[in-house]
């Protein structure tokens, strides 16, 4: 993912009015779910927090927020909003965390830039930094595509995808000691026009 951080630096300044137009927005209503599972002041990881709007900033105000972007241009506005919270500047497959140690692991719109070889071993990753019944919020692809790219996507610079369908990423969550509690395949439309079906999984460790 970091390959493509120059890609979202330059999107940085215009990164919140974007996504804010992607409809629908299922992003707080599925960040809601971890009220049940993780205690107020918990460990809580985002994985690609972005500008940390508006996640970042709903985890932010009940967790012990870190999160995680290989874009320094994201992160700078991101510290800017959440100067009390900890960011880290490093591709997620790079970075570590102790064993048990976190209630939630949230990666929305980001794994999909990880190679899909590479996605077993991420899943096994996010499961060991778990507590048991620690909570793993994240968004796949729900189709079977090896490798999608695009040389200059939304005039930033080359960004690429991948992923499997729903039932392979279901399984990989599962393989990896992750209990699936809630998986839906939302269609979604960005501003171009573009629609996108991401599978969005709610799961526990064991």
């Amino acid at each position: 993912m970091s390959e493509f951080a120059a890609t979202y630096d330059a999107l940085a300044p215009r990164w919140e009015a974007w996504t804010g137009a992607v409809k629908p927005d299922p992003r707080s209503s599925w960040v809601g779910k971890l009220s049940g599972i993780v205690e107020p002041g918990e460990a809580v990881v985002e994985l690609g927090c972005g500008t940390g709007a508006p996640v970042g900033v709903e985890l932010a105000a009940r967790y012990t927020y870190t999160g995680v972007d290989a874009s320094a241009g994201m992160l700078d506005r991101a510290r800017a909003r959440l100067p009390r919270a900890t960011f880290v500047e490093r591709d997620m497959e790079d970075v570590e965390f102790a064993p048990g140690s976190l209630g939630a692991v949230v990666a929305l719109y980001s794994i999909i830039h990880v190679p899909r070889e590479r996605h077993a071993g991420l899943f096994d990753a996010i499961a060991s930094w778990l507590r048991p019944d620690g909570a793993l919020l994240a968004t796949v692809h729900s189709r079977d595509s090896a490798d999608d790219y695009q040389p200059d996507w939304l005039g930033g610079g080359p960004m690429r995808w991948s992923g499997f369908d729903a039932a392979t990423n279901i399984s990989l969550i599962e393989a990896a000691g992750m209990e699936i509690v809630d998986a839906e395949e939302i269609e979604q439309i960005e501003p171009e026009g573009t629609r996108i079906r991401p599978l969005w999984v709610f799961a526990r460790r064991r």
